[in-house]
């Protein structure tokens, strides 16, 4: 068995679900020290006696951000890098299924910025503070992200994603920008968003790879989790077909228990049952959405120049390496 005591980690969106699950299995596996983040000092701090309790190990510490928000993001940024200390694995977890319209702070479509601003400003932070060399960073992802879902879900990526023309601008790069700002002439679908955000996280993971080659980057979707609360924002007839599909979803092959899903994270960052290719996507087998990961190569996820292109909009949005 592995010797984790020396292991150090960091996981976002720690205060409930698959965030808590993940930090909680670290723990249990014998990391050392574990990071949790929150959105305030009191949930964080809630969270962290729930994983005492659970774990009988006082290995947590707690950090407040609200990963959606620029500013708070490199207020967390600067305070862990002044902790200097290192992490070896880190679960960049928090993120969200929106239901409506709504920005951030920046401008910036809330389930984009819940997703990929704040884990930007993160990552690179410690990345130049030399504090994640050698260690493995995933970022969440999600089945939709692969356009291969029922379309009765509702779920699926917008056309930009694919390289195809595209109402939200006449250069991929005007459509990225309009994407992530919800700028566009475009009618707004929460699913759509949520699963098109999911491809920048794929895009994200590999263009990370290419620029910090001393650090392994993954895109690692948990699988249906319905016992999470990501999809509490959802209205209408998506959120009756995922009340539905809490009820049946295991015996369909719709829905997994919590554990499994961050179990997940955990076996990417650690090389179980892999090898795992540095910069890739792993998510459920084509039209899956439960039993074991797979490393997916359509297309959309794989090409270079949208890799690299997503990566300079997440730049300048975020106001890093700019």
């Amino acid at each position: 068995m592995t010797d984790f005591s020396n292991r150090s980690a960091l996981v976002t969106g720690a205060t409930s679900g698959l965030g808590m699950e993940a930090a909680a299995q670290l723990a249990e596996q014998g990391y050392g020290a574990v990071t949790i983040t929150g959105r305030s000092d009191a949930k964080a701090e809630t969270a962290r006696r729930q994983l005492v309790e659970r774990t009988g190990r006082d290995v947590f510490t707690t950090l407040a951000v609200d990963v959606a928000d620029l500013a708070s993001s490199r207020g967390a940024a600067d305070e862990l890098v002044a902790r200097n200390g290192r992490f070896d694995t880190v679960i960049l977890n928090a993120g969200m299924v929106p239901a409506k319209l709504e920005r951030s702070p920046d401008g910036i479509e809330q389930a984009f910025a819940a997703s990929i601003v704040g884990h930007h400003v993160l990552t690179e932070a410690l990345a130049e503070a030399g504090q994640i060399d050698g260690a493995s960073v995933v970022i969440v992802g999600s089945e939709a992200a692969n356009d291969d879902l029922p379309k009765m879900m509702g779920f699926g990526i917008y056309d930009f994603a694919k390289g195809e023309p595209s109402p939200f601008g006449a250069t991929p790069a005007e459509a990225m920008r309009a994407f992530a700002t919800a700028s566009g002439d475009v009618a707004y679908s929460g699913e759509r968003q949520y699963s098109t955000t999911k491809v920048f996280s794929a895009w994200w993971a590999a263009g990370m790879a290419r620029r910090h080659p001393n650090t392994r980057f993954y895109n690692v979707s948990p699988g249906a989790n319905l016992g999470t609360d990501a999809a509490r924002h959802l209205t209408g007839a998506t959120k009756i077909m995922m009340a539905v599909m809490g009820k049946i979803g295991r015996f369909v092959g719709m829905d997994q228990p919590v554990h499994k899903g961050a179990k997940r994270y955990l076996d990417v960052a650690h090389g179980l049952d892999g090898p795992y290719q540095n910069g890739s996507t792993y998510t459920s087998k084509p039209k899956r959405m439960t039993g074991s990961i797979v490393r997916r190569t359509e297309d959309h996820l794989v090409d270079t120049a949208r890799q690299d292109l997503g990566l300079q909009i997440i730049d300048e949005l975020t106001g890093v390496r700019v």
